[in-house]
């Protein structure tokens, strides 16, 4: 059996509406992948950060982050010259950052970036994330899984929409791998450009410390997100949340067609032939993290 494949940006489908879920990931469908202006925004930049960290070279990360806005989805207020420009105005915030921070190497001695990894929940489900950068602080030595963002909400403090997130937290995991320690406290970090009117670009860069007993907590929630998946599977029925048919002022591409359950088809599940760069069983994680909070 072919395991299914999740990740943060599929869990977040699964815990919006499981319907959603299952058209999209499990079942043949009409509709095209669900990429928009916005995620090839985001992807582009964080590779230009992330460049800009190793590198401290403006011209190379500007580079890589055009070449990286791939397909060429654009709006009026997303666009690869509004990535350029928010990455301009970036550099200075990440000078700032590098005053405290560095980027940690790999034991191999190459920098901690682009970073991917694979969690086995079990044999129908595995869990994939891709880390943008670790960091070192230079003075506590404390490392910090770091994602790069960006983001329309028109907020002045942007802390409730990435303190309690758990997608750098999964990133964390990667840390014990590269430090070759076990660390009781880490970072996860979100540098995010801030899109507003007029091609404004506000950088808050985003620190928070978290614990052993932080990752635990999300490794539980994520068995439990697999039990309701199991559960959808057993009784074949996967709930429609109406409160998912409009997010951001989108309608979702499924809404009218998602109640034709007749024509449902299951998809033909591919093998993943990734080589990811760590891999990691749940239940291992689990044991190990009780064992080092116990101690």
């Amino acid at each position: 059996m072919i395991p299914i494949r999740l990740s943060h940006s599929t869990l977040d489908i699964v815990n919006t509406c499981e319907r959603k879920f299952q058209l999209e990931k499990l079942l043949i469908s009409d509709t095209s992948k669900d990429e928009t202006a916005d995620t090839v925004l985001g992807k582009a930049y964080g590779v230009g950060v992330a460049s800009y960290l190793v590198d401290q070279d403006k011209e190379q990360a500007l580079y890589k982050a055009w070449l990286e806005y791939w397909p060429e989805l654009e709006t009026d207020k997303k666009s690869i010259n509004h990535c350029t420009h928010a990455l301009e105005r970036s550099f200075p915030a990440l000078d700032k950052l590098l005053q405290d921070y560095e980027v940690a190497t790999l034991k191999d001695g190459k920098p901690a970036v682009e970073l991917s990894f694979r969690i086995n929940i079990n044999p129908q489900y595995y869990y994939v994330g891709y880390v943008d950068v670790v960091l070192r602080n230079k003075w506590d030595g404390v490392y910090v899984a770091t994602d790069a963002k960006t983001t329309g909400l028109n907020l002045i403090d942007l802390s409730p929409a990435y303190q309690n997130s758990g997608q750098v937290l999964s990133y964390s995991i990667v840390l014990d791998s590269i430090v070759g320690q076990e660390l009781a406290h880490y970072g996860c970090g979100y540098f995010v450009a801030q899109l507003k009117k007029d091609f404004e670009v506000v950088v808050h860069p985003l620190i928070f410390r978290k614990t052993l007993l932080d990752r635990l907590n999300w490794f539980i929630t994520l068995g439990m997100d697999i039990k309701r998946l199991e559960l959808s599977e057993e009784i074949g029925f996967y709930p429609r949340r109406g409160s998912a048919c409009l997010k951001y002022n989108r309608q979702c591409k499924f809404f009218g067609t998602c109640t034709l359950s007749s024509q449902d088809k299951p998809r033909v599940r591919e093998e993943d032939t990734i080589a990811y760069d760590f891999v990691f069983d749940l239940d291992t994680l689990i044991d190990d993290h009780l064992r080092r909070i116990n101690s």
